[in-house]
């Protein structure tokens, strides 16, 4: 979370995209272990995101434009 913050606020925001890849199988465990769901981006880094002041605005940058952007090749 703080790198996070530090890129904003060296004005790197438009290069900087947020993603829900945490992945949840594991090789090493029978069936690929416990599943996990994709949502830690939305329940935990975005609310401290908020928390932390940054707006609205930069939140679509980081988990929708700058995204569509890096793969829209």
């Amino acid at each position: 979370m703080p790198l996070i913050l530090w890129v904003l606020e060296a004005g790197l925001g438009g290069q900087l995209l947020l993603s829900h890849d945490m992945g949840w199988f594991d090789p090493a465990k029978p069936g690929g272990g416990e599943p996990r769901l994709y949502t830690h981006l939305v329940d935990s880094i975005l609310p401290k995101l908020r928390a932390a002041e940054v707006d609205e605005a930069t939140i679509v940058q980081l988990t929708e434009i700058n995204p569509f952007e890096a793969f829209v090749r």
